[in-house]
């Protein structure tokens, strides 16, 4: 087995052999593990299990913590995260040298994946931080897999709650969950294949119109996007800010869920193409409805990756960005940081990068190293708007 990793914490020892693994993105002076106990106390369960599984798929696997151990059932995988991908596709290539594509069967799209004739009799994964699109995973899944299926769902006890439990009752099927192990939790139900989920599964795929001040149209999301239901107070305040922004005519909503930044600034300047990228695919997607609903005339691209690392150099006039400070369940400004230096990079020159963010972050310090300045636009007592000149 390859070992192309130095880092003594890329060494995951599971069920007497060893792999490695890294996140995504890479950090060397990160003390942040690719997996965590959840991981190893669900591989642990399917040692005993593994000579009954014809058909195994697995959700919302954080890095390949589970894929790459369990390569060899040739699983299929299902998540909304292009950085998950991206790290499980490394991993497995790290481990077991394979270049090949197909190798790798991982669908970024629920209703795609509900639509597969190979069913599976087991489905294991990582249970996912928001309870809609918990909901929105598990009626999908029990409408999908094979009479009898068994459902193992893992997390850290500190991030779990008994709301999330309760909905494999109502979503999947009789629930039970198994005795803590270092902290980690695993919750086991049988599917309930007369349960009549389709109703909700249709309600919760379509999720809420949302009204935004001062704009004449309303915005949906799918169930993983952020803020999905209401407009976080972050971006209200960016919003209020937003005539103070100067016309450009290649403009990026970076980290863009539903869009609401683009749209918005689309409103004040029509004539401008907007570049949509988000790390979810689930973002991605509802930005493009939204942007399909409210201006079929205009011009924009929707980009699926990390960051503006699929932006070509020198190509935009301006960002926005309200930055994510967490990766799953980990408080983290390494992906903000990443942003300014890729914005620095496909910024022409004279073009400007503006955020919103958090007070305690201090990315006025970050922006100011990266592009030598930054200015100060409002601020109160929770948030900032800044601005840096490329």
């Amino acid at each position: 087995m390859t070992k192309p990793f130095d880092d003594k914490l890329s060494a995951f020892d599971v069920n007497g052999q060893s792999f490695a693994l890294q996140r995504y993105p890479f950090d060397k002076r990160s003390q942040l593990r690719a997996w965590d106990a959840a991981d190893s106390y669900l591989l642990d369960l399917l040692e005993s299990l593994k000579d009954e599984v014809k058909r195994l798929c697995i959700v919302h696997d954080n890095f390949g913590a589970l894929a790459v151990p369990l390569a060899h059932l040739k699983p299929v995988c299902y998540g909304d995260s292009w950085m998950s991908l991206e790290a499980t596709r490394l991993n497995l290539k790290a481990n077991y040298g394979d270049d090949d594509e197909s190798a790798l069967d991982f669908e970024t799209d629920l209703e795609s994946l509900i639509k597969r004739p190979d069913s599976p009799d087991l489905v294991i994964g990582r249970v996912p931080k928001g309870k809609k699109q918990l909901a929105y995973l598990l009626s999908g899944l029990q409408q999908w897999v094979s009479p009898g299926c068994t459902l193992l769902l893992a997390g850290m006890d500190k991030h779990l709650s008994k709301g999330q439990y309760d909905l494999l009752d109502e979503y999947f099927g009789p629930a039970s969950f198994l005795p803590g192990v270092k902290k980690a939790r695993v919750w086991k139900s049988t599917v309930d294949k007369t349960l009549n989920v389709q109703k909700d599964w249709d309600s919760i795929k379509a999720g809420n119109s949302l009204a935004l001040p001062g704009l004449p149209f309303e915005l949906s999301a799918l169930p993983n996007v952020f803020s999905n239901d209401h407009l976080d107070i972050g971006s209200r305040f960016f919003l209020e800010q937003f005539a103070s922004l100067p016309s450009c005519g290649d403009v990026a909503d970076l980290a863009c869920g539903n869009g609401v930044l683009g749209l918005a600034y689309l409103q004040r300047f029509p004539s401008a193409k907007m570049h949509f990228f988000d790390e979810s695919f689930q973002a991605v997607r509802s930005s493009q409805v939204n942007f399909d609903n409210i201006y079929p005339k205009a011009q924009a691209e929707f980009i699926v990756g990390d960051g503006l690392k699929q932006a070509s150099d020198s190509s935009l006039d301006l960002v926005l960005c309200n930055p994510p400070f967490h990766q799953q369940n980990a408080v983290s400004t390494a992906i903000a940081n990443g942003f300014f230096r890729d914005a620095k990079r496909a910024l022409r020159k004279g073009g400007e990068i503006w955020i919103v963010a958090n007070r305690h972050l201090g990315y006025h310090a970050d922006m100011k190293r990266c592009f030598g300045n930054f200015e100060n636009i409002a601020a109160n007592k929770k948030f900032v708007v800044l601005k840096a000149v490329r």
